[in-house]
């Protein structure tokens, strides 16, 4: 499901330590650049027991919230939620990066 809604993911690296592995790629989501980290907790058995994710920008980061959590509140009986979520994810993102946040970088 996370994949559909990423685009042209290349996977750039791979480090592990022990029962940690970490993965790397650069994606799309529409126009917008996504940057992902993945850390990955191998248990005993060599398969993943816990997967933390780490998105960067903030822009791609709402906009993949925007198309994968009105589903996952839907598949969670949170109707509510789901009509929710595309409004609590909209602009402020994009337009705080680009218009907000420069204004308060030293000078």
């Amino acid at each position: 499901m996370a994949l559909a809604a990423i685009d042209d993911i290349t996977y750039t690296d791979q480090v592990a330590e022990g029962r940690t592995v970490a993965l790397f790629y650069e994606a799309q989501i529409g126009a917008v650049p996504l940057y992902e980290a993945q850390r990955l907790r191998l248990g005993a058995d060599g398969l993943i027991s816990d997967i933390t994710l780490y998105v960067r920008p903030l822009p791609a980061l709402t906009l993949l919230t925007a198309r994968l959590g009105p589903d996952l509140a839907r598949r969670n009986g949170k109707s509510g939620l789901a009509r929710l979520i595309p409004l609590a994810s909209g602009s402020m993102a994009a337009t705080g990066e680009r218009r907000i946040m420069p204004r308060v970088a030293p000078r």
